[in-house]
């Protein structure tokens, strides 16, 4: 789409994204979004995992000692509980619950920030 026929709104998503990506950067982390459309709608342990950004989350997880995982999502409560569900299938994926934390603040209305981080520092 042309920049002069985004609408505020839709200026606001990308910056908010973009301002989400050189966050992560700036940290040196590796950040997965998950977008609500990739979400599926009759979940499993399989389709949960198949996930690429899931996926990748979990082995990195594995891989570091001493990580923890944020789940950034967007405000209210759609939002809200999305992050806990994910929580949850993390969860029943292996992952501790001491490990997991989340926060508001995606920077996206249909997008989940989830970020491996070092467990000590939180």
């Amino acid at each position: 789409m042309n920049a002069e026929r985004r609408s505020p709104r839709g200026r606001g998503v990308i910056l908010a994204v973009a301002f989400v990506l050189g966050c992560g950067a700036a940290r040196g982390a590796e950040v997965e979004y998950l977008a609500r459309a990739d979400w599926p709608r009759v979940r499993s342990a399989e389709s949960v995992i198949a996930l690429p950004a899931l996926k990748r989350t979990v082995m990195r997880f594995d891989e570091q000692e001493n990580a923890g995982i944020v789940i950034r999502y967007p405000g209210g409560d759609l939002g809200n509980a999305w992050a806990f569900e994910v929580r949850d299938w993390l969860i029943s994926l292996g992952v501790a619950s001491r490990h997991i934390a989340l926060e508001p603040g995606s920077g996206a209305a249909d997008v989940l920030a989830i970020e491996v981080v070092d467990g000590r520092s939180r």
